[in-house]
């Protein structure tokens, strides 16, 4: 396999495989998209998005636009290539975003499917708290595991907009609102770049 060969999927499909033995040769591919519906064809920005094919190891379904964690306990490689379950601390730094396009359903476990690691997608807001606003820097928040209902989901970063010397790429941060999103289950379409 060529290391230009896009990999059989593409964002809104996973590789389709329920063994973690399958799907080993397309695990850590970095791919660039264009930030374009593939279910519509509508274009949304003219930026780019960049994801990553992961493994889904947290052993149940992960959900588009939640905030999961990449297994850095794996050791090695493992470490940017498996999602081990959402975010449930909010300071995390090595995390992705779950494909925004995929089924309601989400990845199943061991499938393989993309994160977004940097560019334009939409993040699932916080359950409660304060609504987004566009601007606002976003966080991953708090949950009590990281399969917990709360998990995964974002919320205003605690670190102030005027903050001398805190940019957007202050420690927790994970990117900032293009969009304004309710604390009642509802997305915001943000401009991220995780420590990935």
């Amino acid at each position: 396999m060529s290391l230009m060969i896009d990999p059989p999927f593409a964002l809104g499909q996973t590789l389709g495989v329920s063994s973690a033995a399958d799907g080993k040769g397309w695990v850590g591919v970095v791919k660039q998209f264009p930030d374009v519906n593939p279910i519509t064809g509508v274009i949304r920005s003219n930026r780019v998005k960049t994801c990553v094919a992961v493994r889904n190891t947290s052993g149940g379904a992960l959900l588009p636009k939640r905030v999961v964690t990449f297994d850095v306990a794996a050791g090695g490689l493992a470490g940017f290539t498996e999602t081990k379950g959402y975010s449930a601390v909010t300071n995390e730094e090595r995390v992705g975003v779950v494909d925004e396009y995929l089924p309601a359903a989400g990845v199943a476990a061991n499938d393989v499917y993309w994160v977004t690691v940097e560019g334009p997608t939409e993040m699932a807001v916080a359950l409660s708290g304060s609504d987004v606003a566009v601007g606002d820097r976003l966080a991953a928040i708090t949950a009590a595991t990281s399969g917990a209902t709360t998990a995964g989901r974002v919320t205003k970063s605690g670190v102030a907009a005027a903050t001398t010397g805190a940019g957007d790429n202050s420690l927790g941060v994970l990117g900032r609102a293009c969009s304004a999103g309710a604390t009642t289950g509802s997305s915001v379409l943000a401009i991220v770049k995780t420590r990935y």
